[in-house]
């Protein structure tokens, strides 16, 4: 049987006018905590977070139109091929996206669309962005995100990120922590996560410290019959170690393209993820993977214009900012210090919404998975809301 976490807030976009509007986001995080199935799972996720769930499908409803051109005619009949797929390959996944549609009193089909949000977004282009991706530091699309994952000379592992995303999609950020009951004979691991609401992977990890985070990669292609990014992302975090993740995600290939990049005590590898296949990003001589919004690995037949073109800037002043000096003192602190970072402003490391920079830092996270302790600072790391710890 599942058990809930108390509901903080209620706060969810809405539509106005044809456009999309976010109230102001509260001043704390809906924090759920649940074991069971995962259908159950699903059904108490939706249930405490049935607002935010409703405010993600009307984000993204809004998003794939302005972003990828796409009505969401279209993305019902993408959505539609993905679902028998589903069923077959990972029905426990997909009985956790019907217990959150029904504990969320919303049609199963859009909460399917929100787990394969990526693959729509990044993959399925059929026209231009709507907003500018010029080569001037302000005239960008969407997305942002700077991860570094290092295996300072302490020892310890560290995963850590900014995540950038629309302003708009902030509110319907929750936290999950979940005992997910695999049946007779199967025990899978207590993780925990912030997500957006309806999407049951994201960026987190578990109690064996198997982490991961997400970079969006925009390269068109998808292949509906493999594994959804969110549902690769939910895969590590219910594995017991970087190796087995990574064997289950080959085994039956991504969807789209996304780098995820994971880790363990042994250190951290960086995945880059096309629909036709993969190429691992091992850790440099310093024991780092630095990754922002572009492959930075040779892909053989695979179309990715580039769409934000601050993303190698990033990747190469991360590299610069995160020095042997501060691997020796790696922490919570000094780590979250690299993601205050404001060169190439406001499309920085620290990035904010403001202008045609159509994204913000809308949260950090510092995993230290050989202590399987981490914590989320919401809001950009210069203007932290809230603080949250997760560990076991």
């Amino acid at each position: 049987m599942w058990y809930c976490g108390i509901q903080l807030s209620t706060l969810h976009p809405h539509l106005n006018n044809g456009k999309f509007r976010a109230r102001e986001h509260s001043a704390r995080m809906i924090d759920i905590t649940v074991a069971g199935t995962h259908r159950e799972i699903g059904f108490a996720v939706g249930r405490q977070a049935a607002k935010q769930v409703a405010g993600s499908i009307a984000f993204y409803r809004y998003f794939f139109k302005d972003f990828s051109g796409l009505e969401w005619s279209t993305v019902q009949v993408k959505t539609r091929e993905f679902v028998p797929h589903l069923k077959a390959k990972f029905p426990s996944y997909y009985e956790e996206i019907e217990g959150i549609a029904e504990g969320a009193a919303v049609d199963v089909l859009d909460v399917v669309a929100l787990n394969i949000r990526s693959e729509i977004a990044f993959g399925l282009f059929e026209a231009e962005p709507t907003r500018p991706t010029s080569t001037t530091s302000v005239e960008m699309a969407v997305d942002g995100c700077t991860a570094l994952g290092w295996k300072t000379p302490g020892g310890s592992t560290f995963l850590s990120q900014n995540w950038d995303w629309k302003n708009e999609q902030k509110p319907n950020l929750i936290i999950v922590r979940a005992k997910p009951h695999g049946g007779p004979g199967i025990d899978l691991p207590a993780f925990q996560m912030i997500t957006e609401a309806g999407i049951i992977g994201k960026i987190g990890f578990n109690e064996h410290g198997v982490g991961c985070l997400l970079n969006g990669i925009r390269a068109k292609g998808v292949n509906s019959e493999r594994m959804p990014t969110h549902f690769a992302l939910r895969t590590i975090l219910e594995s017991r170690s970087k190796r087995e993740a990574l064997k289950k995600i080959k085994s039956v290939g991504l969807a789209g393209s996304s780098h995820i990049l994971l880790g363990d005590h042994s250190g951290p590898t960086g995945l880059e993820c096309t629909s036709v296949g993969f190429r691992e990003l091992p850790a440099d001589e310093y024991g780092r993977v630095v990754h922002a919004n572009n492959l930075i690995l040779d892909h053989e037949g695979v179309l990715e214009p580039l769409w934000l073109v601050d993303s190698p800037k990033r990747t190469a002043r991360m590299r610069e900012l995160a020095t042997l000096d501060v691997g020796e003192n790696a922490g919570f602190k000094s780590l979250l210090e690299l993601f205050k970072d404001e060169q190439n402003f406001p499309s920085s490391i620290n990035r904010k919404q403001i202008g045609k920079n159509d994204s913000g830092t809308l949260f950090n996270v510092v995993f230290d998975l050989t202590e399987r302790k981490g914590i989320i600072s919401i809001g950009r790391t210069t203007e932290i809301e809230e603080q949250i710890e997760i560990g076991f």
